[in-house]
């Protein structure tokens, strides 16, 4: 994150028992070992970073150009199976750009499952008056234009 302004990093707690087998729970339970519970617990959670309001400003990324291969840029939502549609393509009050660039949402889709939106497919897709490449800084910014509520939860941002 190149610039987060008030939007706020979120996290779930996972139970120490989250994505254990049940025969080591059960193990575990017969011992009733608070320490045990905690070398246990599941390190993967979901988290990301959310906002709701203009007031909460820009979320600008700064994405590793160089090292991009395809220029393929995804974000995924949360949480949800099916937020990638409502929260980023069908959300007016959502605005992405790309370097000072407002996205074209009707560019974007679906992909590679409900919870995320591809917001760019290829380099040669950014702008087709402009010669990107991937030599190039890349900024996305998010920012909520209007304040109606609508929270955008932000859980990956996928560059390739």
């Amino acid at each position: 994150v190149q610039t987060q302004n008030e939007w706020k990093i979120w996290k779930q707690n996972n139970n120490w028992a989250y994505e254990v087998g049940k025969k080591d729970i059960a193990l575990f339970k017969r011992w009733n070992d608070e320490e045990w519970y905690q070398k246990c617990t599941h390190l993967d959670a979901c988290g990301g970073i959310t906002a709701s309001d203009s007031s909460q400003g820009e979320l600008v990324f700064e994405l590793p150009a160089s090292k991009m291969t395809t220029g393929l840029i995804i974000v995924c939502g949360c949480c949800g199976k099916k937020v990638g549609e409502d929260m980023f393509l069908k959300n007016e009050n959502l605005e992405i750009k790309l370097n000072g660039k407002v996205l074209n949402k009707s560019k974007m889709d679906v992909y590679p499952n409900a919870k995320c939106a591809r917001l760019v497919k290829a380099f040669k897709d950014f702008d087709e008056d402009s010669d990107i490449s991937k030599e190039d800084e890349f900024l996305l910014s998010f920012n909520i234009l209007d304040d109606n509520g609508q929270e955008v939860k932000i859980s990956h941002l996928i560059a390739l």
